[in-house]
């Protein structure tokens, strides 16, 4: 009959106190090397194909802009849109919306015009990949 005592005082199933904290010490591992190089959000995903609707005119504020799709949409002077991939070059890590005409990866913080996507600092070794669109009444569609 089992009464429990029995299983605790069965050698075949303890384990020793090296193998406990090698195996805990494995898993803590495994979750701090998943999470390095991810210091910001992964861009992941793949950019909007041709003929995709990214945002409307109205949704992009003049000097701003907007994330839709892996393109980051921007409107750097009133009536004038332009696009990007909203990877960031140093690390693949998404950009986020311009402020005050400045366009900033949150990783490591380089930073590109919001106008044309140059590198204006940090460690990114380019500016942003422009992406062609059109605008259609309302629509600012990728080209």
């Amino acid at each position: 009959m089992y009464d429990g005592q029995e299983f605790l005082r069965d050698d075949r199933w303890c384990l020793s106190r090296r193998a406990l904290l090698t195996g805990v010490g494995a898993v803590g591992a495994v979750g701090l090397l998943s999470a390095c190089g991810a210091t910001g959000t992964p861009a992941g995903g793949a950019v909007a194909t041709a003929g995709t609707v990214l945002a409307r005119t109205a949704d992009v504020p003049v000097g701003g802009g907007t994330v839709a799709n892996g393109v980051l949409v921007v409107q750097p002077e009133a009536g004038t849109f332009k696009a990007y991939d909203a990877t960031c070059p140093h690390q693949g890590v998404r950009v986020g919306a311009p402020r005050d005409g400045v366009i900033t990866c949150p990783a490591h913080g380089s930073t590109f015009a919001v106008a044309d996507g140059t590198r204006l600092g940090g460690p990114a070794p380019k500016g942003l990949t422009e992406v062609p669109v059109r605008i259609d009444g309302t629509d600012i569609i990728r080209a």
